[in-house]
């Protein structure tokens, strides 16, 4: 499907308040001319959540090479280098997130990694301009709108969207998971997206591989039709009968209520 089909269904029936966004994951490492390179545009490394927010809150252009990140985790998540021996014994994990180095390695082990070398550049732009066939489409919104978006993934074939999470590392469930998988995923941001990226409390991502762009485009559509599943929600309660304190019941008789 023609990623601006995917779009107009997600503007139209989700409604996000912020682009979404059009992910190349590309074993080349060239950038092209027209995206900005953090290195070049700020004059240091930004994190990837860094540059996905500057283009899915600003409308930019932006490429990441090995030398644009900034955060070493992401690094090893995206397959540029391999997790050292320390990583894998728990201690990028412990003692931040958990107790001890055993239960910091179960937290790694379970963490998602490209194969070395398989990335070699990732190109990010606003999807209704991305003048390239996305690999994932990112689309950031509050649980209402994730919901609209797992109900159209599932309207075809039904089932459930299967997602993990461990507070961190969100990234891997954005890129990693969703390109080489080729599923939906919901990804609860870490909080070094919140901290660096200014993501916001109140915000959840749902990622599209390419081989899903057609039914999640269909399925959101079909669903609103479907009149119940719809944004912004239609609050049936609005129908119901007002109820007024007691202290209005003596107006209540004046104006011929009761």
């Amino acid at each position: 499907m023609d990623h601006t089909k995917l779009n107009a269904a997600v503007e139209q029936y989700v409604k996000p308040i912020t682009f979404p966004v059009a992910v190349k994951i590309s074993d080349s490492k060239e950038i092209p001319a027209k995206f900005r390179q953090p290195n070049k545009l700020v004059g240091h490394r930004l994190n990837i959540c860094q540059g996905v927010n500057l283009v899915r809150r600003f409308g930019w252009n932006i490429g990441f090479q090995e030398e644009d990140h900034a955060c070493g985790l992401s690094i090893l998540i995206l397959g540029y280098k391999e997790v050292p021996e320390f990583a894998i014994n728990g201690h990028t994990v412990c003692p931040a997130y958990v107790k001890t180095p055993e239960a910091g390695a179960r937290t790694q082990a379970d963490t998602l990694h490209a194969e070395v070398g398989s990335i070699g550049s990732i190109l990010l732009s606003p999807l209704g301009k991305a003048d390239f066939e996305p690999d994932v489409v990112l689309v950031y919104g509050n649980p209402a709108q994730i919901v609209r978006l797992i109900q159209g993934a599932l309207y075809l074939e039904g089932g459930s969207i299967k997602s993990s999470f461990m507070g961190r590392c969100a990234c891997a469930g954005e890129f990693v998971y969703p390109h080489f998988k080729q599923e939906c995923n919901v990804i609860i941001p870490g909080g070094g997206e919140r901290v660096f990226a200014m993501t916001n409390d109140d915000e959840l991502v749902f990622a599209i591989p390419r081989s899903k762009f057609e039914s999640v485009a269909v399925g959101v559509e079909a669903t609103h039709k479907g009149g119940v599943a719809r944004i912004p929600t239609p609050f049936f309660g609005i129908q119901a009968e007002p109820k007024f304190p007691a202290v209005y019941e003596e107006l209540d008789k004046y104006t011929g209520l009761k």
